[in-house]
């Protein structure tokens, strides 16, 4: 008997916890981001500005002075475009440091959004139905993928419209956990059992667009890039310079800016029509 999609998903999430042992030879969490990374991340995306194939969706799906709910809505990047176009968004956001940018990123851009601080979908009934209802590079960190999808799509009148990227944000540092510490990492999830998972929980059958941008993440030295990667790998500072010679092939030069890997990032856009 094959295994219901939404268990496939829970599984492979699982799969992807790093291992107590590496954890602990390592002063720092493998998760955050660097200040100065952080910000210019932000900066970058400011700069590529927030008109995209999602964006583009979302505008389809909404009725004039429609309603928008944006599901881990971070700092506002995908959705405060929307109310500064005049429609009403709600923003659900568990992360306090997160909710106070989003708070802050819609002050200055003179916008109003109504912000819902708390964990979806235990919050859920606290908020509103709305004409869409959106999320954005969070379904990767949901475990517990059926609950989460089904109160997202109870709260949309006409449609619902999930960005991702088509395998698992960590994905391209398999071949780094297999060199430095013969570890394998799973394949999965990807946005293809996203999209089974949407059939089976929603009974809907979705559209999926691909689409590419260029990638927001560049570095000013060698040191930025193994201090970040050194983090993201688990690595003890000791063995820096092994994690160096598997970068420096990957590693390009621009103008005096350090990219690693591709400097184009793949997005997917998947969305559905609700049928009440």
């Amino acid at each position: 008997m094959t295994d219901a999609a939404s268990v496939r998903w829970r599984r492979w999430l699982e799969e992807w916890a790093i291992p107590l042992e590496l954890m602990e030879a390592v002063p720092d969490s493998p998760y955050g981001w660097s200040p100065e990374l952080w910000k210019r991340r932000a900066q970058v995306a400011r700069e590529q500005g927030s008109q995209t194939p999602t964006s583009d969706i979302i505008r389809s799906l909404l009725p004039a002075s429609g309603t928008l709910l944006d599901v881990g809505a971070g700092t506002g990047r995908a959705s405060l475009v929307h109310a500064a176009e005049g429609y009403s968004l709600t923003a659900v956001e568990k992360n306090p440091d997160l909710a106070e940018g989003f708070r802050q990123r819609a002050t200055e851009q003179g916008v109003s959004a109504e912000l819902v601080e708390g964990a979806w979908p235990d919050i859920a009934g606290s908020v509103d139905r709305h004409d869409v209802a959106m999320c954005a590079h969070v379904v990767y960190d949901v475990a517990d993928i059926e609950p989460f999808l089904s109160a997202l799509a109870r709260h949309a009148r006409v449609g619902v419209v999930v960005e991702l990227t088509p395998g698992h944000p960590w994905s391209d540092l398999l071949p780094y956990y297999r060199a430095l510490h013969r570890l394998e990492r799973p394949h999965g999830p990807t946005y293809a059992d996203f999209v089974e998972v949407v059939e089976e929980v929603c009974e809907a059958s979705p559209h999926v667009e691909t689409w590419t941008r260029p990638g927001q993440v560049w570095f000013e030295s060698w040191d930025e890039i193994l201090d970040h990667y050194g983090k993201r790998l688990v690595l003890p500072r000791s063995r820096w310079s092994e994690l160096r010679e598997l970068l420096v092939p990957e590693t390009k030069d621009d103008t005096g800016r350090l990219y690693v890997g591709s400097r184009d990032r793949t997005i997917v856009t998947v969305w559905w029509h609700r049928e009440e």
